[in-house]
């Protein structure tokens, strides 16, 4: 996904249209602060046990793959940071606002996702903190399966394949 891609799903019989584009440079404090916001439970005291300071992983989204803007309408819904680490599709991070969350945009990325990294990728894989039961529900509804746990940080790594298994 190295520009801009549009989504489209019906939700409450009406048709949706989700855009993504590369966040511009501008939106990653955005983009910092709805981490924050989002995984205020764990994301510091992980950031903590790593030994990693705040603002040194706050610079890591501007240097390791890239970030895309998730926009409904004409408003920014959030944002996810990807990176291609060999034949795996790193999903680092997939960030909502409140307000457009349980809407179906989550599944439908990922789903978009899987689509457009089927011929290109052998997997999709992605962290998961144990508290966050809403987002493993999804990934688990999805197809995701766990491989790797972190007990010391609290992640479980889950992937799904996307090699034909037939």
């Amino acid at each position: 996904m190295n520009g801009r891609h549009h989504l489209r799903f019906q939700k409450e019989q009406q048709e949706v249209q989700i855009m993504c584009q590369p966040a511009a440079p501008e939106q990653y404090d955005e983009f910092f602060q709805l981490m924050l916001e989002e995984a205020k439970d764990y994301l510091e005291q992980t950031m903590k046990l790593m030994d990693m300071p705040v603002e040194r992983f706050r610079q890591l989204f501007e240097t390791v793959g890239q970030v895309f803007a998730i926009y409904l309408e004409d408003r920014v819904a959030g944002f996810y940071w990807i990176e291609g680490r060999a034949e795996i599709l790193h999903l680092h991070g997939l960030v909502l606002g409140k307000e457009f969350q349980r809407k179906g945009i989550g599944s439908k990325l990922l789903t978009s996702l899987e689509r457009e990294y089927q011929s290109k990728m052998n997997a999709i894989e992605l962290g998961v903190h144990r508290t966050n039961t809403g987002a493993k529900k999804l990934y688990a509804k999805l197809g995701y399966r766990v491989v790797r746990e972190l007990p010391e940080l609290g992640f479980e790594i889950l992937q799904k394949s996307l090699m034909d298994e037939g």
